[in-house]
């Protein structure tokens, strides 16, 4: 559907525009792929109300409420469960995992988008159902408890142009785990924030779950340094002072052009 949109009508409207946002390099480079300029290409990340991560829930609510022993890490994952997600290669991951540590427990939040049925078969299949629970879709303080809980969160994308969950994890300072693709390779900074693996990889995935569950003294810089990075980069406020920017320049532009077509036409 995207491709027909862009066929039909995408192509034209970014023909015509003055500036062309895009939330990241990847991004960028689509447009460019389109046929835009790169002096009409503005960078500006999607941002996060950073004000709702201020006060967080006490640590152990979201464990008590799924029965999940005080004692077990968890493997978080949250977002809709569509193929293009990679949950299945998170599975696969965590069951190679499970081979090497007891106490772990992958929890999967969100919303079918085709692929329940596929992923809860994987589980079966693999014999792990006592090790993975489903919750369905969280929404606002019962989202920020699974956060919270969460030892790491893991996004395993095959796609990806962003990745919005990964700063809602970095805001309650968890450290992430994600694909190398798309907009994610920017987003997690590589042993810093986090941890990259190669899309598809469920060996390198299941050894980078290892290292930081294993490890809490780096899970915690690294969550710190994904909490710093957003207050430094990805707050509303932020964003919002980078879009004012541009329209300003636009406008300043435009009205110049204007005077000086007054201008021509007087004369």
């Amino acid at each position: 559907m995207k491709i027909l949109y862009d066929i039909i009508f995408g192509f034209r409207i970014l023909k015509k525009s003055n500036k062309v946002i895009a939330v990241n390099l990847f991004e960028a480079e689509q447009f460019k792929g389109m046929n835009v300029s790169e002096e009409k290409i503005a960078i500006i990340p999607n941002g996060i109300d950073y004000s709702k991560y201020m006060v967080t829930p006490p640590k152990g609510v979201f464990k008590r409420k799924f029965s999940i022993r005080e004692e077990d890490k968890i493997v978080l994952y949250l977002g809709r469960l569509h193929k293009i997600k990679g949950i299945d290669i998170l599975i696969k991951s965590f069951s190679k995992l499970l081979q090497s540590m007891n106490n772990v427990i992958l929890v999967i939040v969100g919303s079918d988008d085709g692929s329940l049925y596929d992923i809860q078969k994987l589980v079966n299949d693999l014999k792990i159902e006592e090790k993975v629970i489903f919750t369905g879709a969280l929404y606002g303080v019962d989202k920020l408890e699974a956060y919270i809980d969460a030892d790491v969160y893991v996004l395993p994308s095959r796609y990806e142009i962003f990745g919005l969950t990964v700063l809602e994890a970095y805001s309650c300072g968890k450290p992430v785990i994600a694909s190398r693709v798309g907009g994610l390779k920017d987003l997690v900074i590589d042993g810093v924030t986090g941890l990259l693996f190669t899309s598809e990889d469920t060996v390198m995935l299941t050894e980078s779950i290892f290292i930081i569950l294993n490890d809490i003294t780096k899970a915690k810089q690294m969550g710190d340094k994904g909490k710093k990075y957003v207050k430094e980069n990805f707050t509303i406020v932020n964003v919002v002072d980078k879009l004012e920017c541009i329209y300003y320049e636009l406008a300043l532009k435009m009205r110049t052009q204007k005077n000086n077509y007054t201008i021509k036409n007087f004369k």
